[in-house]
């Protein structure tokens, strides 16, 4: 009984969706989810970019989101890196749009 209360309780804690610089067609999107889903979700429209990154990890340390949106074209290779890292810890979802992953040398060498 307590671990179905402990898994509970880690579900509530991250409840929030958070949307960084989504565009029209993703705002759209986010219109179209359902009421309850909708009411999690939270956008940002970040105007200082050097501060991007400590945002989105106190976002992730804070276990209040549940999935982070943003476009890779926002943050350097390293940076996207340091957050996946962070958020695999805090079991928080990280989704990148656009662009492809960028390859390190052992996918290169993976694909040859």
């Amino acid at each position: 009984m307590s671990a179905l209360l402990k898994s509970q309780t880690e579900q509530a804690l991250h409840y929030w969706m958070l949307w960084i610089a989504p565009n029209a067609l993703q705002t759209q999107q986010i219109k179209k989810l359902p009421a309850s889903d909708r009411q999690r979700v939270l956008m940002l429209h970040p105007k200082n970019l050097e501060q991007l990154t400590g945002a989105i990890e106190v976002a992730i340390m804070s276990d209040l989101y549940q999935m982070i949106t943003l476009p890779r074209a926002l943050l350097p290779a390293n940076q996207q890196q340091k957050l996946e890292l962070l958020a695999i810890r805090h079991h928080t979802v990280l989704t990148w749009l656009g662009g492809n992953k960028r390859l390190n040398s052992a996918s290169q060498l993976t694909l040859i």
